[in-house]
Parts: structure tokens; sequence; C-alpha cells
């Protein structure tokens, strides 16, 4: 063992050692120099330069010792039972520890560090010990199984044993390398990096379960019960199509709310948000910050431009290696070596995109996948990398104030059981930041649960809702009014019907269970849609609400689903809705 040691020291600390030599002479040459006139910047670039070949260094240092020095010693034969499954066990208990860690809500990505419990400092240091854990049994694994394939016994075994000659063993390398770089450089060329990951599977599930429920005629397959057609492109959603009497209807335009992701921001003031606000419409897809390309063309202009279910799946993408300012190096790594992706690779929307925008992603996948995998994302480049819109604002409210909506409705869903209110609070502050309009939103402090057996009768009233002022006049200038906000926050208050209270009383996190849970029960999805209706009548029912005769028209259709109507030959214009 002590020999093995020996042997790997110079590959462990042989690039390591000359690179250091090159930091201690440049460290000397700014001593003496230091009294040069202007030499400020030359200082700030060998600094930097450091930086980087120190990084170089330790890198290698730390992978050599893992591939060559461990790797080593797990190989030999009174070494090879015992650290070879101890190094197999800790390799899977931390990338599962790492997995169920990142899920969870008491992470710093989700957690106010200035008020944090015990458990989610316990929770914060375990994830940034076990990633990182898994990492490093990964290489260990590797080397030993390339080792064995190539050469039967260790690297340094093999180059001081008599045969093979060690010219054998470097021609060895060079075939083993040239061959992986011909199988990287044709799976990169021939696997789609967007559709060779989870997304399709969320996708067809969110277009069956949603567009495909909203169609009467449906021709599914009659083994996989989908149909190609529920997955209409995005352009078909607007203008409205005309009733069968040919009269204009009442339609919503809707705004899907994604993120473009960010996490390596050269904008010092987004190291915290990691992502941009991206949208898709029945008339443009892109972000404000980079510019919009029309939808008919964007992300595969041959085939009609983006799909609805598509852009419905990537602003669901909750679970994506970068996820905005949710983003981990610990999780990026784990989900993108274990191709747990929900996000999606399009064409840059801004002058980056211009040769790119029209295709359906990239054509060369290795590039892309190393970005996710190491955090690498950026918008200056032909693909950008887009997920969850709840990454970057999760309400649809910063999109909805930058067109200058006049009434929106918020319907804030997220899991929230302390009334918290952090997605509201995250959308006022980008709001405020990038476009200078205060928002007030008076009443949050009456929005809370009923105690279960609290006196209905000796409790005064308790709203679901809350009223906000959007302060345009102050951002625009004269002859601009303010906006409004209608926010509508689930709660519950025990005096709704015995189909909602009844579920409550068996599920405790009922109205705001945790938000990963995509497979709703039937109990759970028909007590969410009762608890919406007994809202719905509750806000419409309230003498607060005075708004104008048209905007309670609206209103009530939006919120209750009544018929749609019409005025004369004019079609009612459209609000926007913003949807993540």
């Amino acid at each position: 063992m002590r020999t093995d040691l020996k042997l790997s020291l110079p590959i462990i600390f042989g690039i390591p050692w000359v690179l250091m030599s090159q930091l201690i002479a440049e460290m000397i040459f700014v001593g003496l120099v230091s009294y040069e006139l202007d030499s400020d910047s030359d200082r700030e670039w060998l600094g930097r330069a450091a930086g980087w070949v120190s990084a170089v260094a330790i890198g290698w240092a730390v992978t050599a010792f893992l591939s060559v020095g461990i790797g080593n010693l797990a190989y030999q034969n009174y070494f090879h039972y015992d650290l070879g499954r101890y190094i197999t066990a800790l390799g899977g208990v931390s990338g599962i520890a790492t997995a169920l860690l990142g899920m969870s809500g008491k992470t710093s990505a989700t957690t106010d560090d200035n008020h944090q419990s015990w458990t989610a400092f316990v929770f914060n240091l375990l994830l940034s010990i076990v990633g990182p854990v898994f990492v490093a049994a990964l290489i260990v694994g590797v080397s030993v199984a390339l080792d064995r394939i190539m050469f039967g016994d260790t690297l340094l075994h093999a180059l001081h044993a008599p045969s093979p000659t060690p010219p054998t063993i470097i021609l060895y390398l060079v075939v083993g390398a040239v061959v992986a770089l011909v199988v990287e450089i044709t799976a990169s060329k021939n696997v789609n990096i967007n559709r060779f990951s989870l997304h399709a599977v969320y996708r067809n599930r969110l277009s069956r379960g949603y567009l495909g429920a909203a169609r009467q005629a449906r021709n599914p397959d009659s083994f996989t019960g989908f149909d190609d057609s529920d997955n209409i492109h995005v352009q078909r959603l607007w203008p409205p199509h005309a009733t069968s009497d040919g009269q204009n209807t009442f339609g919503l335009f809707h705004v899907v709310n994604i993120s473009l992701n960010v996490v390596e921001a050269r904008r010092l003031a987004w190291q915290e948000r990691k992502a941009e606000p991206f949208t898709v419409s029945a008339r443009h897809c892109g972000s404000a910050l980079k510019g919009f390309r029309p939808s008919c063309e964007y992300a595969g202009k041959k085939a009609g431009g983006i799909t609805l279910g598509t852009a419905m799946a990537i602003s669901g993408a909750a679970v994506s290696p970068n996820m905005g300012y949710y983003s981990s190096p610990s999780i990026s790594l784990l989900l993108a070596f274990f191709n747990v992706r929900l996000g999606w690779w399009l064409g840059n929307p801004g002058s980056p995109g211009d040769n790119s925008y029209a295709t359906e992603g990239p054509d060369f996948a290795i590039w892309p996948l190393l970005q996710e995998a190491f955090g690498l994302t950026t918008d200056g480049k032909r693909y950008v990398y887009l997920s969850d819109g709840g990454h970057f604002e999760d309400l649809g409210l910063y999109e909805m104030v930058r067109r200058r909506c006049r009434f929106i409705v918020v319907v804030d869903a997220g899991e929230d059981a302390h009334l918290a209110f952090d997605d509201l609070g995250n959308a006022i502050r980008k709001i405020y930041i990038d476009l200078g309009i205060r928002i007030d939103v008076t009443g949050l402090q009456d929005l809370r649960n009923r105690p279960p057996r609290a006196p209905v009768g000796q409790t005064p009233h308790i709203p679901y809702h809350a009223f906000g002022v959007i302060d345009y006049h102050a951002a625009d200038g004269d002859g601009s009014g303010n906006g409004t906000i209608l926010y509508i926050k689930p709660a519950l208050h025990w005096t709704e019907p015995a189909g909602i209270t009844s579920y409550a009383a068996a599920h405790q996190d009922f109205p705001h269970e945790i938000t990963t849970d995509q497979w709703f029960t039937e109990s759970q999805f028909e007590s969410y849609l009762s608890l919406g209706f007994e809202i719905t009548k509750d806000i419409l029912g309230s003498k607060d609400i005075l708004l104008p005769s048209k905007t309670q028209m609206t209103l009530r259709q939006l919120l209750a689903g009544l018929p749609e109507t019409t005025r004369g030959d004019q079609t009612v214009p459209a609000p926007a809705a913003a949807a993540s």
C-alpha cells in the first residue's frame, strides 16, 4: 500500500507542483513591481488568473487522488472487497440523501436564513456534504471500472509491470480516449437533448389530463391512450373561434410564465435570482430583456411553432438541474447525471439566437448537458435553458405589471401553510427593482385559517382575498392611472361544506399541501375544486369589491365560468391571464 501511494504521488501532485511554481513566480513579480505607476490593472489581471490556476491545481489534485490513489487502493486484493463495498454503499446512500434533502422545504433555497431552525441548519449542512461525497464515490467507481476493462489491473501496477510495456499502456489510453470521443460525438449529434429526458413523459400526461380532457372528439392510440391532436400549437389560442351562430366569443389571452436560467449570471445584482422572466403567448415568445420572436416560428418554424403542451410542461418544470434561485451545485450535478431533467433547451430569443430560435433545440447535446450539470446556463449564447416560471417569479404578476394591466387577479396556490406570502413578496420586490413600480397590498393580516373549533358566530368574517394598488402613476408620470390587484389566498375557515371539511380533518396540510404532489386522488382534487367555488362565491358576494360594471362582468366570467357574452358586434376585450 505504501509503494502504491509513492507511485501515485507524481500523478497526483505533478501538475499542481508546476502550476504552484508559476504562482510563486507571479507573486515575486507582483511584489517587485508594486511601486510601478498605473499597475493596478496588471495586478487585478494577475490576481484573477492566479485564482483560476489555483482552482485547476486543486481540481487536478483532488480528481487524481480519487481516481488514482483511492481507486488503486480500492482495487487491491486485500482492500477490494471491504473498501469497494464501502465506497459503493457510500455513493448510493449519498446520492439518495442528496435527492431527498434537495426536495426538502427546509433547505436554504426556500428558507429564510435569518430565521431558519436547527433542522434547516442540519439539512443545509448535510446537503453541502453528501453531494460532493456522491461525486467522489462516482469518480472512484468509474476509475476502478476503466482500469479493470483496459488493463485487468490498476494503472499504477500496469505501468510498473513487465507486460504490457508503458508504450503499450499509453497506446491503450490513446485508443480508449479516441473511442470515448467518437462515442461522445456520435451520441451528441444523434441524441436529442430535449426529447431524451423526462420532459416528454411529463408533457404527454399534462396534455392528456388537461388539453385532451377539454376535447370532445378524440382519436387516441389504442395502446398509449394519447392523441397527438391534443397538443395544439400556441398560435391557435388567439383569436378565439367564433360560435356556431357566427358571434364573436369572449376569451382569455393566455401568457404562460417561464424562467430563463442564468445560473452563471454575469450581472452581479442577479447572483441571487439566477433567472430572467420568459413568456409564451399566442403572438410572441421571449423576454423583455432579450427580445421576442413570433410564436408561429419559435421552437419549430416548419411545424408551426411551439405547442401548448410544451409550454405548459416547461412552465411546470419544477425539477431540473438548473432551477433559478433554487439552484444548488449538488442537486444540479445529481439531477443531470440521472437525467432527471424537465427543463427544455430552446433558441435564444435575442440576437445570439438569430439562427437558432426557429429550431426545436440544440443539434449537439454534450455542451448543453455540461452546462446543466455544472450550473453554466446563461442568456448570451445560441440556446437558453427554460424551466418552471416559479424559478423566477411564481405568480405571473411580474409580466402582468410589465404589460400595465389595470386589473389583475392573482391566485396564490403555493404551499404556504404559515401564510408567509413568500411568492407575493418575491414578486413585489422584483417588480420594484426591475420596473420601478410600487405595489401596496392591504388586508394581508386578515387572511388566515380559522381554528377548527372556534365559534363561527363569535368570530368576525375572515376573507379569502386582499386588495393591492399598483402605483403606475409614480412610475409612468401624469396621464397614467393606477392599477388594482385582487389577491386570492386559499385558506380553511371550517365554514365550508362537509365535503371540504371532512377532507381537511384527515389531511392537516390542506389547502397548502406540498406542490410537488402531482398525483391528486379523486377526493383531493374534488376538495380543492369545491374550495375554489366557495372562495369564488365569497369574493363575488363581498361588499368591498366596488368595480366598474364591465370589470365585474369580466371578473365573474373568469372566476365563476359564467356563459360567454358579447355586446353588439364587439367582442368583450380579453384580459391577460398568466399561467405558471
